[in-house]
């Protein structure tokens, strides 16, 4: 009997991590979301961007883990919960509901930093095509200027002093 409540204890543990995990995600998706408010193109910060990534990797592992663990669990132990654990079941639903919430606005919020990304990506393809068509134009420019002079053309020169 003492065992189940271990078990109830661990999965409430669990799903209290991953909330703080999912709150933590959260937080380095809403600083992504504000390097990607950035207008100018120039002032973006590709490190900070690279970090706030790296982070998100890291906080998504330990979040697979944490779900990996409380399904091992919950598959041992979810049969045999009982009115006794009531409490503690409500608990864990009140959790849940504050995982799903988060999660929402999670997603809401990748959504939303993935339009900027796209946005991004594309101002910087088409600076990019502009930079290499500006270059054409003055590479042209100049071989044409230095290819005016032919050998077989005359040249006038004043020779009045």
């Amino acid at each position: 009997m003492e065992n189940k409540r271990v078990y109830i204890t661990i999965l409430s543990d669990s799903l209290e991590k991953k909330l703080d995990v999912l709150k933590k995600l959260l937080s380095v998706t809403k600083e992504q979301n504000m390097i990607l408010s950035e207008k100018d193109i120039d002032k973006f910060d590709v490190y900070s961007f690279d970090t706030a990534v790296d982070k998100k990797e890291k906080l998504i592992g330990q979040m697979q883990e944490l779900d990996k663990g409380f399904d091992t669990v919950y598959s041992k132990v979810g049969r045999f919960l009982s009115e006794e654990y009531k409490s503690e079941i409500l608990k864990m639903q009140n959790l849940i509901r504050s995982i799903t919430d988060t999660r929402v606005q999670l997603e809401s919020l990748e959504q939303q930093n993935k339009t900027k990304f796209n946005t991004f990506i594309r101002n910087k393809r088409h600076a990019i095509n502009d930079f290499k068509q500006s270059n054409r134009v003055a590479t042209s420019y100049y071989q044409n200027m230095s290819n005016q002079h032919r050998e077989w053309q005359s040249h006038f020169l004043d020779q009045k002093k």
